[in-house]
Parts: structure tokens; sequence; C-alpha cells
């Protein structure tokens, strides 16, 4: 009794995913399988969102002609994930990881930038994203992008 059932593979162990602005407009645009993912994310409470992707989420919103009921859809969806705010660290963080693109030549947008250093800072398993070549730009971040599509195969308890 309680005994997990053992399938042919191990499953690997997963502590936090941080969400990219990406995956947020995904759900915004109705894309049921990002909608469903993002709620298993969110009911296991390891889904992070830095207040980043929150202010370009709330951008969106407030430029829509409907931007009352824009912003209070957008602060019930970000309300579900746990914020990761930018601090001292972070903008050195920043600082060294926008140098190092800028320096071979492969800048990304500073947003991107202040998430990937957010996600490292946080010591989070998967950066989920739509957007994976940006964040793949920076070594430390290999193997640690995914796709929701990518994300499901692999950790296939979501």
């Amino acid at each position: 009794m309680g005994e997990k059932k053992k399938t042919g593979r191990a499953k690997q162990e997963l502590k936090t995913v941080f969400v990219d602005t990406s995956i947020i407009v995904d759900v915004d645009r109705g894309k049921e399988d990002v909608i469903e993912l993002c709620k298993r994310l969110t009911s296991t409470n390891c889904a992070l969102i830095s207040t980043v992707s929150v202010s370009e989420i709330l951008t969106g919103s407030y430029l829509r002609k409907d931007y009352k009921s824009a912003i209070k859809k957008a602060e019930k969806v970000l309300g579900q994930f746990r914020w990761i705010t930018l601090n001292g660290e972070t903008a050195k963080l920043i600082a060294e990881l926008n140098a190092y693109l800028i320096s071979k030549g492969q800048p990304i947008e500073y947003q991107d930038v202040a998430i990937a250093a957010s996600f490292l800072l946080e010591c989070s398993d998967v950066l989920l994203t739509e957007n994976k070549d940006h964040f793949e730009r920076l070594p430390n971040l290999k193997g640690k992008v995914m796709t929701p599509k990518e994300f499901c195969q692999k950790f296939d308890q979501y």
C-alpha cells in the first residue's frame, strides 16, 4: 500500500521551474497544453517567475483597449507563480551575462538576460520558454532550457 508503480525509466526529481514571459503569453493566447502545464506546475508550488516577466505581461495588458479586464486576467494568472524580484546580486549577474553575450556578438533582450540571471541565482532546475535559442547562448544554461513540449517529454509526470 502506498507504493508507486514503477515504470521502465527513472523519473527525474524536479524542484523548481522558472517560467519565461513567452509561456505566460502562450497562456494568454489560449494554448491549452501550456495552460494545463502551468496549472500543474503552480499546483505543486514549484513554478517561479521573474518580476521582469510580470512587468512585461502587465505592460501588454495596459496597452489593450480592454485594459481593465486584461489586467485583472493577467494578475490572476501571474498571482499563481512565486515572484522572484531583482536585487543587487541579480544586477551584478545581469551585467556579467550581458557583457558575455555582447562580447560574443550574440546579445539578447535585456529582459531575457535578467530572467536568466534570476533563474541562475534561484538555482532552478528548468527554464521553461518558447525562446530557447536566446537563453542557450549562455553556457551555464545549456541543458536547462526547455520548451513546454520538451519539458513534458522529459518529466512525464507533468
